[in-house]
């Protein structure tokens, strides 16, 4: 077996970690966007992201 075929893919990007951790601070969908300099579909789509 190859070395990498046991490292686990994680379940956020680093995007989507800084989407949630500010989400979780109570930030509007307009807020995270303009914190991120990201539109606020961008947003949506990070939140609504199937895991």
């Amino acid at each position: 077996m190859k070395e990498n075929e046991f490292t686990h893919k994680p379940l956020l990007t680093k995007r989507e970690r800084e989407v949630f951790e500010l989400l979780v601070q109570d930030k509007t969908t307009r807020e995270i966007a303009g914190e991120l300099f990201i539109s606020e579909k961008t947003v949506r789509n990070h939140i609504s992201k199937e895991i």
